[in-house]
């Protein structure tokens, strides 16, 4: 994640980014499986890349509207990076102008199997998690040089009959939140992913669990949970406020400090020991397109949905 970080931090990077192309961010895990239009242009830009006949298909590939290959690139520093860029752009130049624009196909339809969106008067919540430190007698974000300093971001997506009973729950005067949304909360949200994709928590790694809303809306809960060789864990409590308007969430504002612990295989290089981790869940509009991405524990959508199965 770091040399992705550079890329995309270089000033040139950004100004080619901007002025030159029109700039789409996709999870291959999704694309290179759909059995749809998407998936279908997706496999045909693969094809002509060294991704061919590979399982994963990641990285940054730059490609004309009819699906010509004109770059792809990897994991690899700026440098390297911007030259894939200004060769792309060249290649651009010698094509004929008849064959730069192209009449765009019906969409079709999308393979619901690999396509996720928030079901009708759904709402999302913004989770965004950040690794600390304690400096100067108080919890502070690492230091800038430090790997992981950077806050991570994910979405917390609810039903509308969830909102509406969190809802009744308050008015009838609180209680424990149900199953559906806090194990959801606690297995595909309560998870390090500052320095790459976490796995889900399991239902039987969760040793500890509490989350209970009283009739003010005011939210408490306390947590542990943790592998099985004790070699990855997370423990902490949860504070914030949940407000329910006619059925809809006007606030849904949660707290959660605690110690995180260990290294899942896409995120290595933890910190030794029993680290300090906070996470800060908010209600969000959802109108900006980076505010619609799906979970990332959304990929089993049954699971999602139903957590406790």
């Amino acid at each position: 994640m770091a040399d992705r970080l550079l890329v995309f931090a270089n000033a040139e990077v950004k100004k080619l980014l901007k002025e030159e192309f029109v700039t789409v961010a996709a999870d291959d895990w999704y694309q290179r499986r759909r059995k749809d239009k998407v998936g279908e242009f997706f496999a045909k830009v693969v094809d002509q890349s060294p991704r061919k006949g590979v399982h994963t298909k990641q990285g940054h590939y730059i490609f004309t509207a009819t699906g010509k290959l004109l770059g792809f690139n990897n994991n690899r520093g700026p440098e390297k990076r911007l030259a894939m860029i200004k060769d792309a752009l060249s290649e651009w130049d010698k094509l004929p102008k008849g064959v730069r624009k192209v009449d765009v196909p019906e969409h079709g339809k999308n393979d619901q199997g690999f396509y996720r969106e928030l079901p009708k008067g759904g709402q999302i919540v913004k989770v965004y998690t950040r690794c600390l430190e304690e400096r100067s007698g108080r919890l502070q974000k690492l230091a800038d040089n430090k790997i992981g300093n950077l806050s991570a971001v994910d979405h917390l997506w609810l039903q509308h009959l969830e909102v509406r009973q969190l809802g009744n729950l308050i008015v009838s005067g609180g209680g424990p939140i149900s199953n559906a949304v806090s194990l959801r909360i606690a297995k595909f949200h309560l998870r390090d992913n500052t320095r790459g994709e976490p796995r889900d928590w399991k239902t039987n790694e969760i040793k500890e669990w509490s989350l209970k809303v009283d009739g003010q809306g005011k939210v408490s809960g306390n947590f542990l949970i943790g592998s099985a060789d004790g070699q990855m864990g997370y423990q902490g409590k949860i504070e914030g406020m949940i407000l329910v308007d006619k059925g809809r969430l006007a606030k849904f504002d949660l707290l959660v400090l605690g110690k995180h612990w260990g290294n899942s295989r896409y995120t290595q290089g933890a910190r030794p020991g029993k680290a300090p981790m906070g996470q800060v869940f908010r209600l969000s509009d959802g109108k900006r397109a980076s505010d619609r991405i799906p979970p990332q524990g959304i990929r089993w959508a049954p699971g999602y949905w139903n957590p406790a199965t």
